[in-house]
């Protein structure tokens, strides 16, 4: 009588598909969760951390699935190769922010003035206000946390403009209005400037708002990242000068020890492209 051998199934290999195609929906949710408000920011990172240790139980998973096909040939390599692969592609972005971890400081407030930067009224009483739920505190801008920052970021500085305060606060608004950012609070402007700052924040060089204000402007707003949509705050004052214009920023994050340098790059994006609506007249600060 013939016999004939029966090749067994890899039940761990497709465990490792099924977590790993589970992750998938998983992640969508997450970010669906935080973006419609739904769970706070530090539900959502202990739901992506949760996320992540499904991603390395995956590929543990199809570690031992590689051990079973190679020394009792088993059936599951394809089921093993769709998971590894799977999950390989969704830690990619853990490994990218675990390698911006390292190359940036563990900080999460950043300004172009370290010495007295951009001030936050309204953002203070919010994070006051939010500090029992995981809200970050704003950051103590001592010697020894500006040595910091011009160690880590030497390029985020303060910009100059050969131009008056109400052409800088114009193309600031449009600016803002076309990141889609949440305006806290504007102080310093004339009450007749006051009536012209709707138009200003959809504006450009057709806004209405032309007279030149004597004081500084601050602006507070809030940004929100692209994907998750976690929130950070930013600043941004701007100093009329004797015939020129100074403008500052700050961003921090709300929730996070670390915010991986997004903070310096955002400022950086934002005032290039200042650069950009004010070309011809930008300078270092």
């Amino acid at each position: 009588m013939t016999g004939y051998y029966e090749r067994r199934t890899s039940r761990v290999a497709y465990w490792c598909q099924g977590i790993a195609a589970t992750c998938i929906p998983y992640f969508v949710i997450v970010i669906l969760l935080h973006r419609f408000a739904k769970v706070t920011t530090p539900e959502t990172l202990v739901l992506i951390a949760f996320g992540l240790l499904m991603l390395l139980a995956s590929l543990a998973f199809g570690a031992r699935a590689v051990f079973d096909l190679w020394n009792r040939g088993d059936r599951g390599g394809g089921a093993t190769i769709r998971g590894v692969l799977l999950s390989t592609i969704m830690l990619a972005p853990f490994v990218w922010y675990a390698w911006l971890a390292v190359k940036h400081p563990a900080i999460n407030d950043v300004a172009t003035d370290f010495g007295s930067p951009p001030a936050f009224v309204e953002v203070a009483r919010i994070r006051e206000a939010g500090l029992a739920k995981g809200m970050n505190p704003l950051a103590n801008y001592d010697d020894n946390y500006a040595d910091l920052l011009i160690s880590a970021y030497p390029k985020v500085g303060s910009r100059r403009y050969d131009t008056g305060s109400a052409r800088i606060y114009t193309a600031v608004r449009a600016l803002i209005a076309k990141r889609h950012w949440q305006v806290l609070a504007v102080r310093g402007l004339r009450t007749q400037d006051k009536a012209a700052e709707g138009d200003a924040a959809t504006g450009g060089e057709d806004a209405p708002l032309d007279l030149d204000a004597p004081n500084d402007i601050e602006i507070e707003a809030v940004a929100s990242s692209r994907i998750f949509g976690f929130k950070s705050d930013v600043a941004i004052a701007i100093h009329p000068e004797a015939e020129s214009t100074l403008v500052d920023m700050r961003s921090a994050s709300r929730y996070g020890h670390h915010d991986f340098g997004a903070n310096a790059a955002q400022i950086e994006k934002f005032l290039a492209d200042l650069d950009t609506a004010l070309v011809g007249i930008a300078g270092e600060g």
